[in-house]
């Protein structure tokens, strides 16, 4: 990871992602917690795939990789990997963010931005967890 992802946010979205980081904190201290959060974050992608098109997969992803960590199955993860990924996911379910996700065509904006900003700094962390998945795919069940 080269840059946090909140340094290509502006200055309400980085204050937000601050606090959104802080609270991941608090939540990965839970594993109950973590696992509740990735639940919230699909039920809250399906919910709402139109408005989430563009960030779809990649928000799934993000969603995976902290659900694996929390389930205990996927544990090579740097700790600042796994706090910008469960940050993204907060402010994702954070029913007050910048834009209300109420807003036609508006509300996902800075939630986009956010995936986006942490997908980019998360990108080879998600390549090998991708990998992993894939891996984890091919091996055959009980083996």
């Amino acid at each position: 990871m080269e840059i946090a992802p909140d340094a290509t946010m502006s200055g309400k979205q980085r204050q937000a992602y601050g606090a959104a980081r802080r609270t991941a904190a608090r939540v990965l201290k839970n594993r109950f917690r973590t696992l509740a959060l990735t639940s919230e974050a699909y039920t809250k992608l399906f919910r709402n795939e139109g408005g989430l098109s563009r960030v779809r997969d990649d928000l799934a992803l993000l969603i995976r990789f902290v659900r694996a960590w929390g389930r205990g199955d996927y544990r090579v993860v740097p700790w600042r990997a796994l706090l910008y990924a469960t940050a993204a996911l907060v402010y994702f379910v954070a029913p007050a963010d910048l834009i209300p996700d109420l807003l036609p065509g508006l509300g996902y904006v800075d939630d986009v931005a956010v995936v986006v900003a942490v997908i980019r700094t998360l990108q080879s962390e998600l390549t090998a967890f991708s990998a992993w998945e894939a891996a984890r795919a091919d091996a055959p069940e009980n083996a």
